[in-house]
């Protein structure tokens, strides 16, 4: 997830409002644009740009374009923001942070602390809207009430979250705080949710034959699950079932654990899709657990056909098959895997490298490249309907 709207409005902020600004930019940049759709098309919108930049470039600034590998809106970011908020300092100093923030994906560090930032505002955003509304005010007391509230507010959303951040004092605080009882409340009911999805999540594997370390690797990834927990999911996925009976049985839970949370029951099935499909296709036996399942859950039968079109697609046309040839990719590769394959393909056989070639092989070279770049295209385009 990019600091892109956190940077921006922070900036914007700071230049008419000063440190509320700042602060205030910081907080509605992070969660109206960050934590939104709006990141993903600004994203995709790049991309569709940068797409058109390399399919109309002649090769002799194309080779130096491909150099930057399409890393090169973080910089225009910063310059033409820095330059209208702040003259000729902001543009070099923003063309700076551009480069160091957005034009460097492969550096490890700042991935990281870029997904540490994140990770803070998503567990804290409570707190900090608690601390802001304080500091604009002006009131101690305010500001005092605010971040209280929001730590409890912040406590009830994450699971396992720590009003006092001192280990030493923690042990002390849960003896005492009158959130204890809740918080074991809370704590019994997302290890009830674990086993029942765990337990779904077996039937699924066992439907299609033998549980495989595929399909294990999913469900960890999907549920996060912690150190000590993985014992008790090995456990469960270790237990032999009589599919049709047990999953009507756990899907009863199911259907228990998210009567009043209609995002619940469809992350929960599209996580169960997603195990599903972990190996290969999905079998008409794991079609009809999921199909029961959405049933004992009442899911909206719109949202399964969703799912179902999702994770089930159709078999891809001759002419579709033939892009993918000519790209040289596989038909699960992702967006990034096929946009790296085309660009290779276009540094391979653009035109305009061959100076002294005859007519013929030029001809052929550019309807080489107009088929790759069709081919591309297309692929591209169904793609992202999905």
């Amino acid at each position: 997830m990019s600091p892109l709207g956190k940077l921006t409005l922070a900036l914007i902020g700071v230049r008419f409002l000063g440190l509320n600004g700042l602060l205030l930019g910081l907080f509605f940049g992070h969660m109206l644009v960050d934590k939104t759709l709006i990141i993903r098309r600004i994203e995709e919108k790049l991309n569709q740009i940068d797409d058109v930049i390399r399919v109309k470039l002649p090769y002799k600034y194309y080779r130096y374009y491909n150099r930057l590998d399409g890393n090169i809106w973080g910089k225009i970011w910063g310059a033409v923001l820095g330059a209208v908020l702040f003259g000729l300092s902001g543009f070099i100093l923003l063309f700076i942070v551009g480069q160091v923030v957005f034009d460097m994906p492969r550096n490890l560090e700042i991935r990281r602390i870029k997904k540490e930032t994140d990770h803070f505002f998503d567990n804290h955003w409570g707190a900090i809207l608690g601390l802001i509304l304080g500091i604009v005010f002006r009131s101690p007391v305010i500001l005092c009430l605010g971040v209280v509230i929001g730590f409890v507010v912040d406590y009830q959303r994450l699971e396992g979250a720590r009003l006092i951040p001192f280990q030493s004092l923690s042990g002390y605080w849960q003896k005492i705080n009158p959130l204890k009882l809740w918080r074991h409340a809370i704590g019994g009911e997302h290890r009830r949710y674990l086993e029942t999805m765990a337990a779904l999540a077996a039937l699924l594997a066992e439907a299609d034959g033998k549980v495989s370390a595929r399909e294990r690797e999913v469900f960890a990834q999907l549920f996060a699950v912690k150190p000590r927990q993985k014992s008790l999911v090995a456990e469960i996925f270790e237990t032999p079932r009589r599919h049709l009976r047990d999953a009507a049985t756990y899907a009863g839970r199911l259907e228990e654990l998210t009567r009043f949370n209609d995002d619940l029951k469809e992350s929960s099935l599209e996580n169960l899709f997603k195990i599903a499909a972990a190996n290969a296709k999905i079998s008409t036996k794991q079609m009809k657990i999921l199909e029961q399942t959405a049933d004992i859950i009442n899911l909206d039968q719109k949202v399964f056909v969703k799912l179902r079109r999702i994770f089930t697609p159709k078999p891809i046309s001759p002419k579709l098959a033939h892009c993918y040839e000519v790209l040289g990719v596989p038909q699960d590769a992702d967006l990034a895997e096929i946009k790296t394959k085309w660009k290779k393909l276009i540094v391979l056989h653009h035109p305009d490298k061959l100076v002294d070639a005859s007519p013929k092989e030029r001809e052929a070279a550019t309807a080489k490249m107009t088929e790759i770049n069709l081919a591309y295209q297309e692929i591209v385009k169904i793609k992202s309907k999905r």
